[in-house]
């Protein structure tokens, strides 16, 4: 091997060419020319960049505190809405109330053997230390997401970006990436989990990596955990990149022999077979069902019957592609010029470069033919595009900057002065309303009614002590806004969008 060759393949994304390795024109950044061509323009330049620099980072750091802030308000003051949030809160809930340790429970007679329960134990325990609040739930999801944007900063600097703390601004305008921290869902643990493990296999490919062996040791370790976050979906989110990288670069064999490790196995295996076997051991079927039905099933079958928990979703095929373009929207531009330009071939990308398109394009492709998909399924790929996004981000001109962190600041302002809205929209698709309005009517200790079917966000909102009312029942009880063509005006006490509750004597 030709050693001077292989080291000038590793170059970082920093440098004059960058926008080449991003697969970019270089001619599309070129500043334009000058009318002026006095000696002393270029001493006035870089006064004028170092602080257009300053004005450019104080707007995007505003913008970053705006969306935190919105985040956080959000965390605390929205309901957990139907079905998503409310399901996963209920089971969080349902864990720290029954001692369901093993396998999270949507009742005490109903397992749910979904997912594995890693996402569930940690807002369980986030609720066990702060209380049965929707903040409690959601506080793991955050916690995932700045450990992302960690991964994300150090990502970019070894890859060698001139300013990586531009990941940040990037990861929270991405609009899927803003939902998913802070959201009661399996996907921000998955996604910093996948992320994780791929930054520590890029550590562990390098040719002069430092401490190999513990990066390899990190990425297997994560392996485990990722099976026990959302099951085999998380080995394919995080290894088929990495062998797609190591196909297209002719590094196969090297990519193997750097990562293998039997110790590595060992540990991945000791991190997650002792939950899979206690939880078939304690639900017989267990594995059949997750294994073949939620990896196979739901991915292969459009409108698959099989879902035990919920509606099988039917989407378009490339469906995924839409997703993705509003997960990302305000960097959408960035997206398609780079991917145009990959497409034109005309200057192939450099190994780290090319690992960073590998993990942002291998997900997507990988869920193109699949129908029953829902958006957060691109969340993956978005901490190795915000890599890509801040490389280019800096190859701009410094006005071209300045706009971009105008435009980011105002879509930031506009996010927090739509909260209500956005809180609105939660709450119609929630439970707490009603609840709240039974608590004020009814008398102290009284137990919820429903004619209607309870949704998630019923049992978490009334901690679970709801029933279903008999057939003869006098008082207050929740009924579909269907069937309240059956009962007088004066008898709905509190009109929701979907149920509503009703005095029946």
């Amino acid at each position: 091997m030709d050693t001077r060759q292989d080291t000038a393949a590793w170059q970082p994304l920093d440098g004059p060419s960058a926008d080449a390795r991003l697969g970019a024109d270089p001619a599309a950044t070129r500043a334009p020319d000058r009318i002026n061509d006095d000696p002393t323009d270029g001493i006035t330049d870089r006064f004028t960049d170092r602080f257009t620099d300053q004005i450019t980072g104080r707007w995007l750091t505003a913008a970053v505190a705006l969306l935190l802030l919105a985040r956080l308000i959000m965390m605390a003051w929205a309901p957990l809405a139907d079905t998503t949030e409310a399901r996963y809160g209920e089971l969080a809930r349902q864990t720290v109330a029954g001692g369901y340790w093993l396998m999270p429970h949507m009742d005490a007679h109903t397992p749910f053997l979904a997912k594995p329960p890693l996402a569930t134990w940690a807002s369980a325990a986030s609720m066990h230390l702060l209380g049965i609040t929707e903040f409690a739930a959601r506080l793991p999801a955050l916690l995932c997401a700045l450990l992302t944007v960690a991964v994300t900063l150090a990502f970019a600097r070894v890859a060698g970006v001139r300013r990586p703390w531009l990941v940040v601004p990037v990861l929270a305008a991405c609009p899927l990436f803003f939902a998913s921290a802070g959201a009661v869902m399996t996907d921000a643990p998955q996604m910093a989990i996948v992320w994780a493990a791929q930054y520590s296999a890029w550590r562990a490919l390098q040719p002069q990596a430092a401490q190999v062996r513990g990066w390899r040791l990190a990425f297997w370790a994560l392996l485990g955990l990722g099976a026990l976050s959302k099951g085999l979906a998380t080995w394919a989110l995080a290894g088929l990149p990495i062998a797609a990288w190591a196909l297209l670069y002719r590094r196969t064999g090297d990519t193997v022999r750097r990562l293998w490790d039997w110790r590595g196995l060992l540990l991945a295996l000791a991190l997650c077979l002792p939950w899979y076997a206690a939880a078939e051991r304690a639900y017989p079927g267990f594995l059949r069902y997750f294994i073949v039905g939620e990896h196979f099933g739901r991915f292969l079958v459009p409108g698959w019957q099989g879902d035990r928990y919920g509606t099988a979703h039917r989407q378009p095929p490339g469906a995924i592609w839409l997703f993705w373009c509003v997960a990302v929207l305000p960097w959408i531009s960035v997206f398609s010029g780079g991917l145009a330009a990959l497409a034109r071939g005309r200057v192939r990308p450099l190994p780290v470069t090319g690992y960073l398109w590998c993990m942002v394009l291998v997900p997507l492709l990988f869920f193109t033919a699949s129908r029953n998909i829902i958006w957060t399924y691109a969340l993956t790929a978005i901490p190795p595009f915000a890599v890509l996004v801040a490389a280019r981000f800096d190859a701009w001109s410094p006005v071209a900057q300045r706009h971009a962190a105008y435009a980011l600041a105002a879509f930031a302002a506009a996010v927090l002065a739509a909260l209500p809205l956005l809180e609105h929209l939660q709450e119609v698709q929630s439970d707490r309303a009603l609840v709240r309005a039974f608590e004020k009517l009814a008398p102290a200790g009284a137990t919820l009614a429903y004619r209607a079917h309870p949704a998630f966000s019923s049992a978490f909102y009334t901690r679970g002590t709801l029933r279903t009312a008999p057939p003869q029942h006098a008082g207050l009880v929740v009924v579909d806004n269907a069937d309240l063509a059956h009962y007088p005006p004066a008898a709905v006490r509190f009109h929701g969008r979907r149920r509503s509750l009703v005095e029946e004597q």
